[in-house]
C-alpha cells in the first residue's frame, strides 16, 4: 500500500480525528501516488496515523477514513459505516419517511451522500477515492433498505474538480419522477432527478418545525428563497393568513404549488423573482410581515467568497428588518461552512444599526441531527440558522 508521510506539525490535527490532508502538507510518497488508491498516512518519522484514500491531483488530497491501525480500508469496513450509519438513525426516531442515510464526513465516509425518500434513495459520489467502492455501497444499500430503486445525482464541481467520470441517472429498479414523502403531518412531492441537492432539503427539518412556535392566526408571513415550499407550508399549516413563497426558479415553484394542493392548503402566493429585487419592492410599498424566512443558496463556496457573501448577507437582513412589523419575526440562514453563525449575527447586528430595529435572538437552529457534524471536523457543520425577534 502507498506510503504517505505529512510535514511536521500535520500530525497533530490528524491524531485528533481530523481527516482531511491537503495537499501541501504531504512531505513524501513511497511512489509515485494513483488517482484513488488506498494510502497509509504517516507523521514526519514513519508513526502510523490513519488510513485514507489519495486524489493528488486535488487541493484536499487525502481523506482518511480510518485512524485505527487494526482497522484497514476494505469492503467489509464500508458496508460496516452505512450499517452503523442506518442504526444511529432508527435510534433518532425520525418524524418522517424521508432522511438523510449517510453524511458523507459526519459518517466516517468521505464522499458520500445517501438521502432516503420512502422506497427510493438518491445517491451522490463527490470524490474519486469513494467512487472506487461503488459497487459495495448499492450493494449494501440494496441489502439494508430493500429499495424500489436508486437515483445517482452528480455533482458537477466535484465531477470537474475530482475527475470523475460518472453520469447522473437510475442505477438500480425504477425511479419515478416524482415521489411523495411525508414529514410530521405534510406531504411532499420530491421530484429527485431534477430537484436541487438530492430533491428535498431535509437538513431544515426541525426549522420547519420550529417556525410554527412563531406564527399566529392570521399572521401574514413570508418565504423567501423558498424552494418548493417548506417554510411556507409549514406556516400555512400553524394558521397564517396570507402567504408569500419566493423563488427564481420556476420549476421550484410549480412543486411548491402542488406541495400546497397536495395539502389541501390555500392563501399562499407563489412569485417568480429575484430575492433582492422583490425585498426592495416590498420595502418601498411600505409592506411588512409578521415572519420572515430568508433561507439563501450558498453564497460562499469557498473562503475567498465570504466577503461577498456577507455583503449579500447583510442586505438581506437590512431588507428582512425593514419588512418585519415590531413584534414580527426574522430568521436568516447560512448553508455554508465558510459563513459562520457569528457571521450571521455580525451582520444582523450591523443590519439592526442601519435600519435603527432593535432585535432579540430568540433561537438558532442548526442541520438535523441526521446530518451529523463531528466536533473534531469544523467543516461538518454548515447549516446556521439566528431567529431574531424585532422589539
Amino acid at each position: 500500500m502507498l506510503q504517505v508521510r505529512v510535514k511536521p506539525g500535520v500530525e497533530d490535527r490528524i491524531r485528533g480525528f481530523f481527516p482531511w490532508v491537503y495537499k501541501g502538507e504531504i512531505a513524501s510518497f513511497s511512489r509515485k501516488p494513483k488517482k484513488g488508491e488506498l494510502v497509509v498516512v504517516r507523521d514526519v518519522s514513519g508513526k502510523f496515523l490513519g488510513y485514507g484514500y489519495i486524489n493528488p491531483e486535488v487541493n484536499i488530497a487525502i481523506r482518511i477514513l480510518s485512524f485505527n491501525k487494526d482497522e484497514p480500508i476494505s469492503e467489509e469496513l464500508i458496508r460496516k459505516r452505512i450499517k452503523e450509519a442506518y442504526e444511529y438513525r432508527k435510534r433518532l426516531y425520525i418524524n418522517s419517511n424521508a432522511y438523510r442515510l449517510v453524511h458523507s464526513e459526519g459518517d466516517l465516509l468521505p464522499g458520500l451522500i445517501v438521502d432516503v425518500y420512502g422506497n427510493y434513495l438518491a445517491v451522490e459520489f463527490t470524490t474519486y477515492g469513494m467512487n472506487q467502492f461503488r459497487e459495495t455501497i448499492i450493494e449494501t444499500l440494496v441489502e439494508l433498505l430493500k429499495p424500489k430503486g436508486i437515483y445517482e445525482k452528480v455533482n458537477e464541481i466535484a465531477k470537474r474538480v475530482e475527475g470523475l467520470e460518472v453520469e447522473e441517472g437510475t442505477i438500480y429498479g425504477e425511479v419515478p419522477e416524482e415521489v411523495i414523502i411525508w414529514e410530521h403531518d405534510l406531504k411532499y412531492y420530491i421530484n429527485i432527478p431534477q430537484g436541487q441537492k438530492t430533491g428535498f432539503f431535509l437538513d431544515q427539518r426541525n426549522a420547519r418545525k420550529f417556525v410554527r412556535s412563531l406564527v399566529e392566526p392570521g399572521d401574514r408571513c413570508l418565504d423567501v428563497f423558498c424552494h418548493t415550499g417548506g417554510f411556507a407550508l409549514n406556516m400555512k399549516r400553524a394558521g397564517a393568513g396570507e402567504v408569500i413563497g419566493v423563488d427564481i426558479s420556476e420549476l421550484a415553484l410549480k412543486e411548491a404549488q402542488k406541495n400546497a394542493e397536495l395539502n389541501g392548503l390555500t392563501g399562499i402566493k407563489w412569485v417568480k423573482a429575484n430575492a433582492f429585487d422583490f425585498l426592495r419592492e416590498m420595502s418601498k410599498k411600505g409592506e411588512k410581515f409578521d415572519v420572515i424566512i430568508i433561507d439563501p443558496p450558498s453564497f460562499a463556496k469557498n473562503k475567498a467568497a465570504v466577503p461577498n457573501a456577507l455583503r449579500g448577507y447583510k442586505e438581506l437582513c437590512v431588507r428582512g428588518l425593514k419588512l418585519a412589523k415590531s413584534g414580527g419575526y426574522l430568521a436568516i440562514f447560512s448553508c455554508s461552512f465558510h459563513i459562520t453563525e457569528q457571521h450571521l449575527l455580525d451582520v444582523l447586528l450591523q443590519a439592526s444599526y442601519d435600519v435603527r430595529r432593535q432585535v432579540r435572538v430568540i433561537a438558532k437552529t442548526f442541520q438535523d441531527l441526521d446530518h451529523p457534524w463531528i466536533l473534531q471536523m469544523p467543516n461538518t457543520l454548515y447549516l446556521k440558522g439566528v431567529w431574531v425577534e424585532v422589539i
